[in-house]
């Protein structure tokens, strides 16, 4: 018991809830294949301007336009997830990131507590450097919060600013609020009992 308990503490994400929908696995499997082909799109990108060979132009463009076909299935599909759909509809955030943390940690935003999560988002940490997926795509969402002038998340960034803040810190102020907010809308689902998709 002791080697699982410490298994999972040091992988998490190794371990997959046996009672996960088959649309929040399928949400799950495709957002890690956006992953991987964002890393291969940007290897791409970087080839295309370092070279002059039209065959990398070609392969970028392609791997563009099946990135973004992508992202926009995953929207579809993550909609089909209650949890998703509130954050959406409640949260004005939507797309990969979002679709993303719903479909891994769902029931990881029942059982941990604020700190827990912050915790497990890795928001206590300094550096970029060094974070793991799950709390990089948190902190790219909150800064799209700020950039696309969300209402909700734009004046939390700009009232932690106005107290003298750094602009990192703001962002992380903002992480934290979007982690809260998942966190009590996936308690209100709880509490409703399971909805229709």
């Amino acid at each position: 018991m002791k080697a699982l308990r410490q298994i999972f503490y040091e992988a998490p994400g190794l371990f997959q809830p046996l009672y996960a929908s088959p649309v929040e696995l399928e949400v799950r499997s495709l957002t890690e294949l956006w992953v991987e082909m964002a890393g291969i799109k940007r290897a791409a990108k970087h080839t295309r301007t370092t070279t002059n060979d039209p065959l990398a132009n070609e392969i970028h463009r392609v791997l563009r336009r099946y990135t973004e076909r992508l992202a926009t299935r995953i929207h579809e599909r993550a909609l089909e997830l209650p949890l998703y759909r509130m954050v959406v509809e409640r949260l004005g955030l939507k797309g990969f990131s979002p679709a993303y943390i719903v479909s891994h940690d769902s029931i990881v935003f029942k059982t941990l507590s604020r700190t827990g999560l912050e915790t497990r988002y890795e928001l206590f940490r300094r550096p970029w450097r060094g974070r793991g997926l799950r709390s990089q795509l948190l902190i790219r969402l909150a800064y799209a919060t700020v950039t696309h002038r969300n209402q909700r998340y734009l004046a939390v960034y700009e009232s932690y600013r106005r107290r003298g803040k750094k602009h990192w810190q703001a962002i992380l102020r903002v992480a934290k609020r979007i982690l809260r907010d998942v966190r009590r809308l996936a308690m209100e689902a709880q509490e409703a009992g399971p909805t229709p998709a």
